[in-house]
């Protein structure tokens, strides 16, 4: 990637891909013509304004580069991790269709995502994922979305620190 390109498509933050380059990507990595089945996970962190109402957006700054870092490891390089804002992001797995694949993806994701502590401070972090099917759901980025959004927020009213289907 050029630089310029870099700069447009990547989060300055993170380094992940930003909200910008999502739709992009999604027609890049999803065929619309069915033969390809992916999930899309939309991740957002449990308790990520408490540490920066405590600690400073300095802190909340490290937090989201460490999960960037952790949400890395647990792609391949077929996956595709995207910052959407804040503290909500969008995993995109073009490979992955098979329920139990899925519900070990999101349970790694959901470990690589506990036990925090940075300068040596013991963080209370978790994240909460809502997973959404294409094309089972919807062929429309923009639907999926909202239907891993309001997967996630399922999460969030069962206690956090989990992950539901749509």
């Amino acid at each position: 990637m050029l630089e310029l390109e870099k700069q447009v498509n990547l989060d300055s933050l993170t380094g992940l891909y930003n909200r910008h380059y999502l739709y992009s990507l999604f027609e890049e990595v999803l065929t619309p013509d069915n033969s390809s089945k992916g999930t899309i996970m939309f991740l957002d962190l449990d308790g990520f304004k408490g540490v920066n109402d405590k600690y400073g957006h300095e802190m909340g700054d490290i937090v989201l580069k460490e999960v960037a870092n952790r949400i890395n490891k647990c792609l391949t390089e077929k996956d595709i991790g995207v910052r959407l804002g804040g503290d909500e992001f969008i995993l995109l797995f073009p490979e992955m269709a098979d329920v139990i694949e899925m519900e070990q993806k999101a349970n790694e994701i959901l470990h690589a995502m506990s036990n925090w502590t940075i300068f040596k401070h013991k963080l209370t972090l978790s994240a909460s994922i809502g997973i959404t099917i294409y094309p089972d759901d919807s062929k429309q980025i923009r639907t999926l979305l909202k239907y891993a959004d309001t997967a996630m927020y399922k999460a969030k009213e069962r206690g956090k620190n989990n992950f539901q289907f749509f």
